[in-house]
Order: C-alpha cells, then sequence, then structure tokens
C-alpha cells in the first residue's frame, strides 16, 4: 500500500477530518468553503455522503456559530449603550430597572443566562427546521435522511449565520445581509434537491407547501392570541370597553 493509501485511510479510520480525502471525508472549513463557494448538486451530494456526516456534527456548528453571534452582537450593544464607560452609567442601569444586582452582576447574567437558551433555540430550531424539510421531501420522493439533511444546510448556514453576525454591526456593509439572506434561500433550494435527488418542480413545490402551511399557522395563531386580547380590551371596564 503507498503512503497516499495509508494516509488516506488512517484518516478514514480515526474520523480526522483536517484535510479532504479519497473518500469524500471533509473538515469544517472544506465543507463550508464548499457549500459557500461551489455551490452545485455535486457538492451537496458528497457532503450529505460524507462518513463523517452527522447530525450531531451539523448541530454543533450552529450552535457554535450561534453562540459566537450572540456574544458579537450583545459585546456591541454593551459597547455602543455605554455600559462600559463608567461606574456612574451602571448604577442608572441598576436604579431604571428596579434590580438589586450590580452592574457587572446583570452583565454576566445576560451572557450566562441569554447564551445557552440562544444556542437551544438555534439547534432545536435547526433540528426542527430540517426535520419538516426532509419529511416533506421524503412524501414527494425523496432519498435523503434526516442527517444528510441537516448536514447539508448547516453546511452553509452555519457560516452565513456568523457572517451575518459580524457585518450586521459594520456601516455601510450591514446591507449586505439582505443579498445574504437571499443567497441562502437559494442554497437551501440547491441542499434540498441535491440531498433527495428530486426535480427543481418538487423541489419548489415543498417550498410553496411549507410556506402555505407557515402562513395558515401565523393566522390561527394570531387569531388565538388576538381574539381573547381583543375581547379584554373591548369588556366592559377594559382600554376600550364600557366603563363599569
Amino acid at each position: 500500500m503507498s503512503d497516499i493509501e495509508d494516509g488516506n485511510a488512517l484518516a478514514t479510520e480515526t474520523g480526522s477530518g483536517a484535510i479532504p480525502t479519497e473518500f469524500g471525508t471533509y473538515s469544517w472549513f472544506e465543507a463550508w468553503r464548499m457549500a459557500l463557494t461551489r455551490p452545485n448538486e455535486e457538492t451537496f451530494r458528497s457532503l450529505a455522503d460524507d462518513p463523517n456526516r452527522s447530525l450531531g456534527r451539523a448541530l454543533s456548528w450552529i450552535a457554535i456559530t450561534s453562540a459566537i453571534s450572540y456574544l458579537i452582537t450583545v459585546s456591541v450593544q454593551l459597547l455602543f449603550s455605554g455600559l462600559f464607560t463608567g461606574p456612574s452609567l451602571l448604577e442608572a442601569l441598576e436604579q431604571e430597572a428596579g434590580l438589586l444586582l450590580t452592574g457587572g452582576l446583570m452583565i454576566t447574567g445576560i451572557f450566562a443566562c441569554g447564551l445557552p437558551i440562544v444556542v437551544l433555540i438555534s439547534t432545536v430550531g435547526m433540528l426542527i427546521y430540517s426535520g419538516v424539510v426532509q419529511i416533506t421531501a421524503s412524501a414527494v420522493g425523496g432519498e435523503g435522511t434526516l442527517a444528510s439533511m441537516t448536514y447539508a444546510l448547516t453546511a452553509f448556514s452555519a457560516p452565513l449565520t456568523l457572517l451575518s453576525g459580524v457585518i450586521g454591526w459594520i456601516p455601510r456593509v450591514n446591507c449586505l445581509t439582505i443579498p445574504l439572506g437571499i443567497y441562502s434561500l437559494l442554497l437551501t433550494l440547491l441542499a434540498v434537491k441535491s440531498v433527495n435527488r428530486i426535480s427543481w418542480g418538487k423541489t419548489i413545490g415543498i417550498f410553496a407547501l411549507l410556506l402555505l402551511v407557515g402562513a395558515l399557522l401565523v393566522v390561527v395563531l394570531g387569531l388565538l392570541i388576538w381574539v381573547p386580547i381583543r375581547d379584554n380590551l373591548l369588556a366592559p371596564g377594559g382600554l376600550y370597553g364600557v366603563p363599569y
């Protein structure tokens, strides 16, 4: 066996993703770069067939990038709000919030409590989203799996999440978040088509159906929330109701 074959076999056996091998094993950087800069069906099928592909690895990408994006966002917000400029502002924050905590403890709480919540919402949200998309794709003859679909989606959504979190606070550059969102949608369509090996018609139909169902859910939930609020507001003694 040659040295190259030895190295490829070792990389496959150990699960190392530092360097792409002939078996299609990619490091996180290679997977992200391929998904963003070489968006085609071959790329996404290769990622879906990666021996190192797993649901846990895909969700870890989302967890890490959402955590970094959150830290950047909160840090910039605190910096621009002036919380780091002096004790007097921290004391003002305490009085305004009506809390018995010092400003430093409040800031620590923002990071310590907010971070795990954001990570949990991001990972669970991606898992649910991938699951709904894959279930719908499978119903029309798709060949993909939950793990392969999630892996393909996170290969570009994770770096885009990180990129959006960075450029979102840069003046005159933050407008790029709009084309990034459009690009993410196009990559999503391509990933679903590639992983499931279905036609463009079925792919667009899947998202049209999901969009319709999502709109109906929004309307139903909106009515369920708005009707009780409206009744309370119009009830006798309510804000817009007849006074008692």
